[in-house]
């Protein structure tokens, strides 16, 4: 797949008549898309990632690469990501849409999708005036390069709540139960997920 590929696909905003189970359906959506991918070692090739098949929640979607293990530099962003800053995210770090503190967790978060790993945060929106409660997830899936390095991250944001003013940004919040994405094809052994604990509990 060319990194041009996710955006000449449109996507349907998701009904969110259950916040929370969308949250949860978005993160587990993507999750099992990846996991029904042939795996190069420890991660599928990016090349295979095909927009089309996740036309339902690109708009949650985004794909990162790894300028280094701790750096995640965004390349392609769904809509519905880029809302929470209200700029045109490509070419920045993933760490723009998190606080301060949150910052170093998100890097070792990134370290351990480079070494394989799926990564699963449960996040906490900053409040204040004009920022109601914002929930979320993201999940961070490894993805390798031609030559089966990790490269790139396939990452989704699911959301409850409202974005308000932005610029939005996330802080980690305490970790919540999220079942193991069923692979809807070519079932393969993967890594197994881990939380990054930290934030507010």
């Amino acid at each position: 797949m060319t990194e041009s590929a996710f955006t000449s696909t449109s996507a349907p905003l998701l009904d969110t008549a259950d916040a929370r189970d969308t949250c949860f359906s978005v993160i587990n959506r993507v999750g099992a898309y990846w996991a029904s991918l042939p795996k190069t070692g420890l991660a599928p090739d990016r090349m295979l990632v095909d927009a089309r098949a996740l036309s339902d929640v690109l708009a949650h979607v985004f794909l990162a690469e790894l300028v280094t293990p701790r750096v995640a530099r965004l390349r392609i962003v769904g809509h519905r990501v880029e809302e929470l800053t209200g700029l045109d995210m490509r070419g920045m770090p993933l760490t723009t849409l998190f606080s301060g503190t949150a910052r170093q967790e998100i890097m070792l978060a990134c370290e351990q999708v480079s070494r394989g790993a799926r990564v699963t945060l449960s996040l906490q929106g900053e409040e204040g005036f004009g920022r109601p409660q914002l929930e979320g997830m993201m999940a961070l899936m490894p993805l390798c390069d031609s030559k089966g390095r990790i490269s790139r991250v396939l990452g989704v944001i699911g959301q409850k709540g409202e974005v308000g003013r932005t610029p939005r940004r996330f802080d980690l919040a305490a970790p919540q139960a999220l079942p193991e994405p069923e692979p809807q094809q070519h079932p393969t052994k993967t890594p197994f997920l881990r939380v990054i604990n930290g934030g507010k509990a």
